[in-house]
């Protein structure tokens, strides 16, 4: 099969899910030279072992928020820098690209983490954040063959507070799909993106749970009010597993772990 695009799930799971079902909701969209990483969470290196991708083929890594199953890259970094397909390392650093509110924090926190460590010199040294991290500010950019551009989206989000968090617009080709990132709903917003014929597929966040007050995610329920013509264009994720009671045979599909969808 030709393809323009292709998306493949690391997995489908939020925060909290059991690894013995699910992985962090992450994924790995393919560029002409190799693939780039859609967010990294604490089981992003373990399902692309399980893909037969070792992390130094990742081009680059585009982060959304600074949550735990979107963030948490050090294992990645050190697998780049130490190892390799071939069992000897690559001293490979990490290119990671995200708005300035997110990657600046994360620099920081990673800190603590990767801040000391042996270089390829064999050297003991303390400057881990700038020779293992290639980081790239800014709202939009390109990867190999791969374009692509951060929108913000409410996700932790109140009167009194907001979380920075952002969405993804990504084209290859001509084709572009939708990545919403963590957010609560937006039915005006989501009408609105499918009726642009541009757009191939909106991958959206989408939870089973009962709607709670000051839920900081979009639930079933809330996408269930959309028009069918909508719905035809989404791609639920991060929802661990389709509850089996539920139908959602008017979306475009439900993702799953490790399946890939192909535009």
């Amino acid at each position: 099969m030709a393809w323009i695009m292709k998306v493949q799930f690391l997995g489908t799971g939020g925060a909290f899910s059991d690894f013995r079902e699910n992985y962090n909701n992450n994924a790995i969209i393919e560029t002409d030279k190799g693939w780039v990483l859609l967010d990294c969470g604490v089981t992003a290196v373990q399902s692309l072992k399980e893909l037969g991708i070792h992390p130094s083929e990742i081009r680059g890594m585009l982060i959304t928020h600074l949550h735990g199953d979107h963030a948490s890259c050090e294992q990645f970094i050190w697998e780049r820098y130490y190892t390799s397909p071939q069992k000897i390392p690559l001293w490979k650093p990490t290119n990671i690209y995200a708005p300035q509110d997110i990657l600046l924090p994360l620099k920081a926190s990673l800190s603590p983490f990767i801040g000391s460590f042996t270089n390829r010199q064999l050297q003991i040294v303390d400057s881990g954040t700038d020779d293992l991290l290639d980081l790239h500010v800014g709202m939009q950019g390109q990867i190999d063959d791969l374009n692509f551009e951060f929108f913000a989206v409410d996700h932790v989000s109140s009167e009194h507070t907001h979380k920075p968090s952002y969405g993804l617009k990504l084209t290859r080709g001509g084709k572009t799909v939708l990545w919403s990132g963590d957010k609560i709903f937006d039915g005006d917003w989501l009408d609105q993106m499918a009726n642009d014929h541009h757009i191939e597929c909106i991958f959206h966040e989408c939870t089973f749970a009962p709607q709670y007050p000051g839920t900081v995610h979009t639930h079933w329920r809330q996408l269930q009010t959309l028009p069918t013509e909508t719905l035809q264009k989404i791609v639920i994720m991060h929802h661990n597993k389709v509850p089996e009671n539920e139908d959602v045979s008017m979306l475009k599909g439900h993702a799953s772990r490790h399946q890939t969808f192909v535009f």
